[in-house]
């Protein structure tokens, strides 16, 4: 099988910070970080990119109301107009209770799909599941994986810059 990249096991969240940004000092840009919890220096430190999730979530939520609103005003004006006690056609507050919470369903599924799209799911395996210490029986460890798509990667290199900023454990993740 072929490298996908070296995963390097630290106990602390702050020797995983401090070997993220060394590693970023030294010109390696194709890293990732696995943590228990979050950690916020992180996002700087491996260049994560804000999400767009409010964005998707307000189109599909506009997108359900203009939809809704469209359909009901089709049905009422033009498929089958009836006039019911002489109020008009277009009796617009009943259709805006319908046409927000069809809003709110087109923002909720808006997220949904833009949450699976975002994360690069479904995905079935990560190559990092390969290494023997990564997983969750080992305790809650934290992990930086540099991957050998990384222009500077170089196996003994990297292996070297690893064990000296502090990882108790450095393994070969295969593809």
């Amino acid at each position: 099988m072929s490298l996908y990249g070296l995963i390097a096991a630290f106990a602390e969240p702050d020797a995983l910070v401090h070997a993220a940004s060394a590693m970023r000092d030294n010109g390696y840009r194709c890293m990732d970080a696995f943590s228990p919890f979050e950690i916020r220096e992180l996002e700087a430190i491996l260049a994560i990119r804000p999400t767009r999730l409010p964005w998707i979530v307000l189109a599909g939520g506009i997108a359900g109301l203009v939809l809704t609103y469209a359909l009901i005003l089709y049905s009422v004006e033009i498929d089958y107009p009836l006039n019911v006690g002489g109020r008009p056609l277009h009796s617009w507050p009943p259709f805006v209770v319908i046409a927000f919470e069809a809003g709110i369903l087109g923002a909720a599924l808006a997220g949904f799909v833009g949450l699976l799209w975002a994360n690069g799911l479904p995905r079935y395996h990560h190559p990092a599941f390969n290494a023997e210490t990564f997983s969750y029986a080992r305790g809650g460890k934290f992990y930086l994986l540099v991957e050998t798509a990384d222009p500077r990667f170089r196996k003994g290199v990297t292996r070297g810059q690893l064990t000296r900023l502090g990882a108790e454990t450095v393994e070969e993740v295969e593809a």
